[in-house]
């Protein structure tokens, strides 16, 4: 069997698109926001916890301006702040 609609429209219909869309840019905005380190985890906890509900669909079957990549990003420079900051305190001791 085929699909009667463009795999795009498909797509949208089994996942909700826009609504992960709207929450991942809205935790870009927290992350950015965040400035301490509590603060900071615990933003990061939640980016984790959405970036694991990510259909992870091809670019062609997202809409436009797709967040998916820049909230992995935050969270790549995240990972890599923190990294930093354990070997610098392993340097100390």
């Amino acid at each position: 069997s085929r699909p009667g609609s463009p795999a795009a429209e498909l797509a949208a219909r089994l996942w909700p698109l826009g609504d992960w869309a709207d929450t991942a840019r809205a935790l870009l905005a927290h992350v950015g926001g965040a400035r301490r380190p509590a603060g900071r985890l615990t933003a990061f906890a939640a980016v984790v916890r959405h970036l694991l509900e990510d259909p992870v669909l091809p670019a062609e079957l997202l809409p436009p301006d797709w967040p998916g990549a820049a909230l992995r990003d935050a969270y790549a420079r995240y990972q890599r702040e923190q990294s930093g900051q354990v070997r610098a305190y392993d340097a100390r001791t």
